[in-house]
């Protein structure tokens, strides 16, 4: 059989990043379907693997004098969990195109069975990147409200809410032009340096995708959570206002990540915010499996009320920006 040195090394490849993808999917992403998925790849592979004369291949080795032995391009340090992760999806891969290939030449059955775990590798990674890309903590989401956007600098108040606590910013514009809203959103985007902190555009999925926005929140009369997918695809954050266990059970019905619940306290931020009291936030966190975050009248005397209610997070306008920002915040992190 031709190339067996290059056909070791890649079964190696292959099954050794299909193991660390296992692993990932089972105790760091905990997603069932994705398990399952990548164990199914592993199992098709290992019964590949048995139809070879895999003897054949290990007595070719020479790992002991392989000119790859000391390279160094490989052994960089990753910079998070999902480089981490995609990398090894790409070696995934890579390693099965080029048994793919080589099994051409030699048995077309394996190679086309090689060639369907290729593809269903690149259907796990899209499906893996989508959840990447959308994991969000949801416990402290700083609300930056039209109102303080002309007495403050965005870039600062941006950075200082990124760099003290904050997991998720969503701007909320009211009266205000189109083009004014894009701006002070694509300035803010533009500001959250740390990928993990989220960005959420309120009420309007078109300035969303045009700053490139990590997510939209939707009020109870504004677009469907649906067509809000539909227009912002699956990577999008899409949350959605409630105020009762029936709104929230539609909102989880129709696509939406998590709950906004409030106004839990008066609030001087929305005159319009329908009340709910803790009684009824914590009825809603109990009846949905998605994340709901409190809002409305929360600062630091009454926020652990509303977590120990069940929410997973809280949400804050007024408290934060009535005050010195930094602390404010600051004082919100004492879970």
């Amino acid at each position: 059989m031709l190339f067996l040195r290059i056909i070791d090394v890649n079964l190696n490849r292959l099954t050794e990043s299909l193991k660390l993808i296992e692993d990932i999917t089972r105790f760091h992403i905990g997603d069932r379907n994705l398990l399952s998925r990548t164990r199914k790849i592993r199992k098709e592979l290992l019964q590949i693997k048995r139809s070879t004369p895999i003897a054949a291949f290990i007595n070719a080795r020479q790992s002991r004098s392989d000119l790859g032995r000391k390279a160094t391009f490989d052994s960089r340090r990753m910079k998070s969990s999902s480089e981490l992760i995609l990398s090894n999806l790409t070696r995934a891969k890579e390693a099965s195109r080029t048994l793919e290939e080589i099994f051409k030449a030699t048995d077309i059955g394996l190679s086309n069975r090689l060639k369907d775990i290729r593809f269903k590798i690149y259907d796990l990674e899209k499906d893996i990147i989508v959840w990447l890309q959308k994991k969000f903590d949801p416990y402290l989401c700083a609300i930056i409200d039209g109102q303080y956007l002309m007495s403050h600098n965005v870039e600062r108040i941006t950075k200082t809410l990124v760099n003290n606590g904050a997991t998720m910013i969503q701007l909320r514009v009211k009266e205000t032009s189109d083009r004014d809203f894009l701006g002070f959103a694509t300035r803010i985007r533009k500001a959250i340096a740390i990928p993990e902190v989220k960005f959420i555009v309120n009420d309007r999925p078109d300035i969303a995708l045009a700053c490139d926005a990590d997510g939209v929140h939707l009020g109870q009369y504004d677009m469907e959570v649906s067509r809000a997918r539909q227009l912002m695809g699956e990577m999008a954050i899409i949350g959605m206002s409630a105020h009762s266990p029936r709104e929230a059970a539609r909102g989880e019905a129709g696509g939406a990540d998590y709950l906004g619940v409030g106004a839990v306290f008066p609030t001087s931020t929305k005159n319009d915010a329908r009340p709910c009291t803790l009684a009824t936030l914590r009825q809603i966190c109990r009846s949905v499996r998605i994340p709901v975050i409190g809002i409305g009248g929360i600062r630091d005397t009454n926020f652990r009320s509303v977590l120990r209610a069940g929410a997973a997070g809280i949400a804050v306008a007024s408290f934060l920006f009535e005050g010195n920002l930094k602390q404010r915040i600051r004082s919100l992190t004492r879970r």
